[in-house]
């Protein structure tokens, strides 16, 4: 995702197989890469239950 701030352009992207924000500042000299701070701790996998429909039997 490309996004502006204060007339400087951004990028935003996500490095699947590090699992990691990445974000780029384009600058007169080529783009630069902006360190991400991540503040949530690791977390478990995430587990979905699915409702499972019943029939009544006639």
């Amino acid at each position: 995702m490309d996004f502006q701030v204060n007339e400087r352009t951004y990028f935003l992207s996500l490095a699947e197989d590090e699992r990691r924000w990445r974000v780029f500042v384009s600058t007169p000299r080529g783009a630069w890469r902006i360190p991400v701070y991540e503040d949530a701790a690791e977390s478990e996998p995430l587990l979905v239950l699915q409702e499972e429909k019943h029939r009544i039997p006639s």
